[in-house]
């Protein structure tokens, strides 16, 4: 008996081991929230059914009669099992082992060894270990939470000292979307200038700079851009205060975070931030002309005049036009009566009407930045660089035609890539096919944006594959009755499988946003 129960010990802590690698993968990705945690272990389903299950099973099974050594070892099993298949399971986005998860992750790995031995008095007492782990999961990062944050300090303040000493010409950029993408095409165009300094990705918090600088920052560089992600009012602010920007860019303001904000005024008024900081300092800002409907835009215009520069198709300082070109690249022209920005021309290779303004933002602030680069720049944006999955063109000889847009995460980018999946895939004369799961953070807003999405879509593509439909039935609705075929997936995963069965070398295919492993589907743990 004493054996068997070992036998139970071993297996039970062997699936403890792998449970708490997978509250912690989902744990890191709500970027130790313990609240946000709490939340997501309901809507995901992170707390134990199958082990639970099985040993309830097992020992209905003894109490009728089931010999209590072979019902142990039946336990074990399941348990061994269950362990087992989950270590299979694969993420979007791999647990991170940094030094901060491992050092909550052995205190975890103890506390719950400890929960386990619990089996020796009494072998039901597993489900107590198995339903703990979540809990434990968030009461060791909170007891860490002093420790951590003395942690942290020290290496921001390592970053901000080795930032001043280097002191490049620093430019933020901020907005509610668009600003990773605008980040990287200034960065490119900035080159014209001198060496330029960059976190890669979407880094854009305090934490995210200060390694990159710390790693990366040398001397030789002139310039530092950064990206600033707000999470609330006060963010920007807190980047602000750590960065001191001398320039900065407002991408735009738009429902993409109204979950975590509340309202479009309250996101306005966190991205203002930005332009109070670099206004008080004496810089410039280069904004999209949209964003001045917003009370905290205007105000902060009429306080700073001139130090503030609008960009827009109309009504605005700097006038964009632009024409569509062969491929679906564009030709720009940008006109203005500002001395600090001449007018100028040039080509942009990438897809996407949303583009236009990007890249009219990113030249504009180049110019005001280093105005004697102006001849230059047409060379520069010439050959700027596809962005990875921000409507990224994969074309291969003999294959569909892959867009791979899988980091949007807005209305009007999501629109500007489906009008680019129809009007390639008319040129190609083939299918345009749509793969989306549709778009989070958007609170009250999601079934109505969602809605507006689908009808969008319904008479500019011929199939729809949405991924996990219960997140989006405003926009599987909207979509049906119309020219497309909607149907319906579990994951991103059955989707790929399902697009491979029919594709042809003429097809068009769209992945528009690939939602996190917390939001694309539920877990049966």
């Amino acid at each position: 008996m004493m054996f068997a129960t070992v036998i139970v010990f071993a297996a039970l802590a062997y699936l403890l081991y792998q449970r708490s690698l997978t509250q912690l993968t989902y744990f890191q990705q709500e970027e130790y929230d313990g609240p946000r945690f709490v939340s997501s272990c309901l809507d995901v389903r992170l707390y134990d059914v199958r082990a639970t299950a099985a040993t309830v099973l097992v020992f209905g099974a003894v109490w009728l009669g089931l010999p209590r050594t072979i019902g142990l070892l039946l336990l074990a099993g399941a348990f061994a099992l269950i362990a087992f298949l989950e270590g299979k399971y694969r993420y979007k986005k791999p647990l991170a082992k940094t030094e901060r998860l491992m050092r909550i992750w052995r205190i975890v790995l103890l506390i719950l060894t400890v929960a386990a031995m619990l089996v020796f008095v009494h072998p039901l007492f597993a489900i107590v270990a198995l339903q703990l782990v979540p809990l434990v999961v968030i009461a060791v990062n909170a007891a860490m939470t002093p420790f951590q944050e003395r942690i942290n300090a020290g290496f921001v303040d390592q970053a901000r000292h080795k930032l001043n000493r280097l002191d490049p010409v620093r430019i933020a950029i901020t907005g509610s979307f668009g600003k990773t993408t605008v980040k990287h095409m200034f960065a490119e165009i900035l080159e014209a200038s001198g060496p330029v300094f960059y976190s890669p990705g979407s880094i854009n918090t305090v934490l995210g700079h200060t390694r990159h600088i710390r790693q990366r920052l040398q001397w030789s560089h002139k310039y530092f851009v950064a990206e600033m992600g707000a999470y609330g009012i006060g963010s920007i602010d807190r980047l602000c205060d750590f960065i001191q920007p001398n320039f900065g860019i407002i991408t735009a303001v738009g429902d993409a975070h109204t979950e975590r904000f509340g309202s479009l005024e309250a996101i306005a008024q966190a991205k203002s931030e930005l332009v109070a900081s670099v206004c008080e300092n004496g810089g410039t800002i280069v904004l999209n002309v949209d964003v001045m409907k917003f009370e905290p835009f205007k105000a902060l215009k009429q306080q700073y005049g001139e130090q503030i520069i609008t960009v827009g198709m109309q009504g605005a300082e700097v006038v964009i036009s632009a024409e569509e070109i062969d491929g679906g690249s564009w030709s720009i022209s940008l006109s203005s009566e500002d001395d600090r920005v001449p007018d100028l021309t040039f080509e942009l290779p990438l897809i996407g009407d949303h583009n236009v303004l990007n890249s009219a933002l990113a030249v504009t602030m180049a110019l005001v930045v280093d105005k004697t680069t102006a001849s230059q720049l047409p060379f520069f944006t010439k050959t700027i660089a596809q962005i990875p999955h921000r409507l990224q063109k994969i074309d291969m000889p003999g294959a569909a035609l892959i867009l791979d847009d899988a980091y949007n995460s807005n209305e009007l980018g999501f629109m500007s890539a489906v009008s680019s999946l129809d009007s390639l895939g008319q040129q190609r004369g083939g299918r345009r096919i749509l793969v989306t799961p549709g778009i989070a953070e958007l609170g009250l807003e999601h079934d109505r944006v969602h809605e507006r999405l689908g009808t969008y879509c319904s008479t500019r593509c011929d199939t729809i594959y949405v991924v996990n439909p219960g997140r989006i039935e405003s926009f599987s609705q909207a979509a049906r009755g119309k020219t497309a075929q909607v149907i319906e997936v579990p994951n991103f995963s059955a989707a790929r499988a399902e697009v491979a069965k029919t594709l042809s070398a003429d097809d068009v295919v769209l992945y528009e946003n690939d939602l996190p492993d917390l939001l694309e589907e539920k877990r049966l743990l």
